[in-house]
């Protein structure tokens, strides 16, 4: 990406006198957030500013620092690089002491081609905060219910509000607390998960901008935080994994049914075993990465599953019987952690009290949904 001298020296200087003339400033922050094309190189534009090149080799998922522009009337162009016609124009009106971030959005299928100007007018923020907002900007899908989203934390709950926001929509500032975030984008009512980007630490008296971008065919679906940039996802979680898997290092046929709940990044099952004490009973436990007992609503460790590992708490189930009125007694008997490589193998390891740590290496027996996970 190249700003040219236009807009780094021209127009920088021009704002600061005229004929000995001081005008004021406004500043413009440019981010390209359009997935028309497959090729990260096919998606380089020039952006020019009343006729003349501003921006040139800018990229998908490029952004620019803030540019010093005198306040007024701009006629602003996008033109692909090699095109001779401009695939976007507008006319933008910069106000005096007043911060944009425009952003450039579309594939041009699912969502035409436009530039989306945004005013970053922010208070400071309280002590030991920050301020966050959030921009829909993935044209995902060509009906704007179909690409209503919310953001919520790993465990599930919906933040600030934020559900049910179409493409082209924005939160604004809002302050929240510095802290260690783990956010995800999942579909309106929480149970599919569209971008899950990895946890990233917001310190205080920050002013940051999520945008989330791609469209799911030209390019990935992601997450592109001003300041920062680009953020690292994971998996998003869902069922992939879910059904029966047996233990192929030992003889037993010990096994267990995996059942992943995508809205709140959790994994629950069943393990099916032989009585420790050697009497050859069958006996069978529980797991959940909430570290709850069934029946429990509280959730101390929510978002315990990120799609491949998980470390779950174990319960051993006694004392009732098949048919019975009594209520079996269920008490934590220990952890297992999982790791699994792929749709149809992974690793559990079984630390029970009382008892040596085992490794089992696990197989798929049933898969009931489409299976997302690469190796």
């Amino acid at each position: 990406m190249k700003i040219a001298r236009f807009a780094a020296v021209a127009l920088f200087s021009a704002g600061l006198s005229l004929s000995g003339q001081v005008w004021a400033e406004a500043r413009v922050l440019v981010v390209h957030a359009a997935p028309f094309a497959a090729d990260i190189a096919d998606t380089s534009v020039t952006v020019s500013v009343n006729g003349a090149p501003a921006i040139t080799d800018f990229q998908y998922k490029d952004f620019t620092d803030y540019i010093p522009l005198p306040a007024g009337t701009y006629d602003l162009a996008v033109t692909p690089t090699g095109a001779e016609d401009p695939a976007i124009t507008a006319t933008v009106e910069l106000e005096s002491g007043v911060d944009y971030t425009v952003l450039a959005v579309g594939d041009g299928v699912n969502q035409g081609l436009a530039l989306w100007p945004l005013v970053d007018n922010f208070d400071a923020p309280p002590a030991d905060s920050l301020n966050l907002r959030v921009v829909h900007a993935a044209p995902f899908a060509a009906d704007l219910e179909a690409t209503e989203v919310s953001i919520r934390t790993a465990g599930g709950q919906v933040v600030a509000g934020l559900a049910g926001v179409p493409y082209f929509a924005q939160s604004g500032f809002f302050p929240v607390p510095a802290a260690t975030y783990d956010l995800k984008v999942a579909s309106v009512d929480g149970f599919t998960n569209f971008i899950d980007p990895l946890p990233v630490d917001l310190p205080a008296g920050l002013d940051v901008t999520v945008i989330a971008i791609g469209d799911g065919v030209n390019q990935p679906l992601g997450i592109l935080a001003l300041p920062v940039g680009e953020l690292g996802l994971r998996d998003p979680v869902d069922a992939s994994l879910a059904g029966h898997w047996t233990v192929t290092n030992t003889a037993a046929q010990d096994g267990l049914y995996v059942s992943p709940m995508p809205a709140s990044n959790r994994l629950v099952g069943t393990i099916t075993t032989f009585d420790p004490a050697g009497s050859g009973l069958p006996i069978w436990w529980v797991f959940d990465t909430c570290f709850t007992a069934p029946g429990d609503t509280d959730c101390p460790n929510p978002g315990g599953f990120d799609g491949r590992t998980a470390e779950a708490q174990v319960y051993a189930v006694t004392g009732a019987e098949f048919g019975g009125d009594t209520a079996a007694d269920v008490v934590a008997a220990g952890t297992i952690g999982f790791d699994f490589a792929d749709c149809g193998s992974g690793v559990a390891v079984l630390d029970v009290d009382g008892l040596d740590e085992v490794t089992w290496d696990l197989a798929r027996l049933t898969i009931t949904v489409p299976c997302t996970l690469e190796d």
